[in-house]
């Protein structure tokens, strides 16, 4: 027996079991089935789509090959270019200011459908579609928005006819950073119950929605009041796929600094929703938050099928099913295989599965829902890629680059020297920006030797790096696999360390540049095959074999010495 047709026996198995859940969920997994058996057995698709700041991308998976037949990706400033964004954010001469555009966000989902349909893609064999975008971003809508979503029209686009009930013209994105009265307010009201993070998973944040929220309030009181949706982005695309209002999951409605940290039991702070509705009374507002924001769901829940609209319009099966929408980062996480990812771009991510949720008193890293009954924690270093991009301009001379770029990266990670360590090797806080974590101000701190010597700075950037991403990781569950991605992933001699501080497997993957909506689609075979999500990211994300490296452990007491090292040296500065 085929290992499709063993998989769809299993299916008829557990539909007995679905009895247990409401009506929505036992009739949507009666006609999961009905699905599986009217296509191919080969061909059963599940679709991810990722809205990130700057860009779209799609994915297109088959559920029983493991095949990715479809990836695409187009970015907002050259595809939709009318609305003047640069790297998807809107023109602002304020710095801390930094929005989208709600308008070019819903002609991009339209887009991303036509590319989809022009590519050749059997479309029709699309069973389960899953969204995810970029985390914080908040969209406004009034009370026409239901009754719109229930009567779109096939023969027109979207914009024109959801336009009309966009109560905000822009939408403020993770990148803001211009709510600081708000965000003192919630840190000083909530204090006195027990802080903040404690109540909801994280410290006030600038760029959290619980804070956006009040600033607008404040400064558009009227446009306020007009509001009766206040969703997150991947819950209002969602909302546009289901045809029906969709709940926020915990992967994105953690990241609002509204919600509770029950993960068995998500739903809004009352405690944080009062002090929020005593901040709109002093503005004069009697209009409380909480029935704008909709509900918390967990993750992957099941909406139903997908809108009419989406059918007729691009051909997409009638009773394909839409999961509930989820923030980049935990959908990234199941992509990456669903226990911990780095992530080396210009910045640093440490993004890993939580089992205990303690929220960091200081701030250190956010805590997220994940998958049913766990959670995630994301730690965003600065100083990551950008830190080695200027040591390779600073010391280009002494290590006589040849203006190659892939050459002269491989000339720069040589002149960090051979894998294995020692007790005294140079250690630096390589702070060239303000630094997130821990919070630092600007100015690279050596231990104990000059900036003139290239290879010995370099040699120490590489390792305190890797001391550090370990070092703030302490809270995560599960390191002893490790996932790498990001434009340094490419770096051999960063993810041995990363493998030594870790003691852990690291490994690139395939399409890593397609992860979080890789998640979305693998979210979609997990339910389609009732698989426990290990075994789906297991079965569909491909690892590099060839880029798979394990801890030396030649390197196992150095680590430990330089570990407590790196910590000292880090405590001796100030914030």
């Amino acid at each position: 027996m085929s290992g499709a047709a063993y998989s769809l026996l299993l299916l008829q198995d557990t539909i007995s079991h679905q009895l247990r859940y409401n009506w929505m969920t036992y009739h949507t997994m009666a006609f999961i089935l009905k699905l599986m058996k009217r296509s191919p057995v080969s061909r059963v698709y599940t679709l991810g789509l990722d809205f990130g700041t700057q860009s779209v991308k799609t994915i297109v998976l088959n559920v029983h090959t493991a095949e990715v037949v479809y990836t695409d990706s187009f970015e907002y400033d050259s595809f939709l270019p009318q609305y003047g964004t640069h790297r998807g954010v809107l023109p602002e001469k304020s710095l801390e200011i930094r929005h989208t555009s709600p308008f070019m966000i819903i002609e991009a989902l339209d887009m991303a459908f036509a590319r989809l349909q022009a590519s050749g893609v059997e479309i029709e064999h699309i069973k389960v579609v899953k969204i995810d975008a970029m985390q914080h971003c908040t969209v406004y809508a009034d009370s026409s928005f239901r009754e719109r979503l229930s009567a779109l029209d096939p023969e027109g686009d979207l914009l024109h006819q959801l336009q009309p009930c966009i109560t905000r013209k822009t939408s403020p994105i993770w990148e803001d950073r211009s709510t600081i009265e708000e965000v003192d307010y919630l840190t000083n009201t909530l204090e006195k119950n027990g802080a903040i993070q404690f109540l909801t998973g994280n410290k006030a944040e600038l760029r959290f929605p619980a804070a956006q929220i009040l600033k607008w309030a404040r400064q558009c009181p009227g446009e306020y009041s007009q509001t009766e949706h206040i969703f997150l982005l991947s819950a209002f695309l969602s909302s546009i796929l289901a045809g029906n209002i969709a709940p926020v999951d915990t992967g994105d409605g953690w990241g609002t600094n509204l919600n509770n940290v029950d993960i068995n039991n998500p739903g809004w702070s009352d405690i944080v929703i009062s002090a929020a509705d005593r901040y709109l009374r002093r503005l004069g507002l009697e209009s409380p938050i909480r029935g704008r924001l909709g509900e918390i769901a967990n993750y992957d829940t099941v909406l139903g099928f997908i809108s009419p609209y989406f059918s007729k319009k691009y051909g997409i099966c009638s009773e394909a099913i839409v999961l509930a929408g989820t923030g980049d980062n935990p959908a990234t996480l199941l992509g990456c295989g669903g226990h911990t990812m780095v992530s080396l771009g210009s910045s640093y991510t440490v993004n890993g599965v939580m089992e205990d949720i303690t929220p960091s008193s200081i701030g250190g890293y956010n805590v997220f829902g994940y998958i049913p009954g766990s959670a995630m924690a994301l730690t965003v270093f600065t100083n990551g890629a950008k830190v080695h991009e200027y040591f390779m301009e600073q010391y280009a001379q002494r290590i006589r680059f040849t203006k190659e770029v892939e050459k002269d990266w491989e000339a720069y990670v040589s002149a960090a020297g051979e894998a294995i360590l020692n007790d005294n090797e140079k250690l630096m806080l390589p702070y060239l920006l303000d630094e997130s974590v821990p919070i630092r101000p600007r100015g690279i701190i050596r231990d104990g030797f000059e900036e003139r010597d290239g290879n010995f700075n370099i040699r120490a950037l590489h390792i305190s790096q890797a001391l550090s991403l370990r070092l703030h990781s302490l809270h995560l569950s599960h390191t002893d696999e490790i996932c790498v991605v990001g434009g340094a992933a490419g770096n051999r001699f960063l993810r041995q360390l990363i493998a030594d501080v870790f003691e852990a497997r690291t490994y690139t993957i395939k399409h890593a540049g397609f992860a979080a909506c890789l998640g979305c689609a693998i979210s979609g075979a997990k339910v389609l095959l009732q698989i426990p999500y290990e075994e789906a990211a297991n079965r569909y994300v491909q690892a590099d074999k060839t880029s798979q490296m394990g801890s030396l452990r030649e390197n196992k007491s150095a680590i430990r010495t330089l570990l407590h090292r790196y910590e000292e040296l880090e405590r001796s500065t100030t914030t």
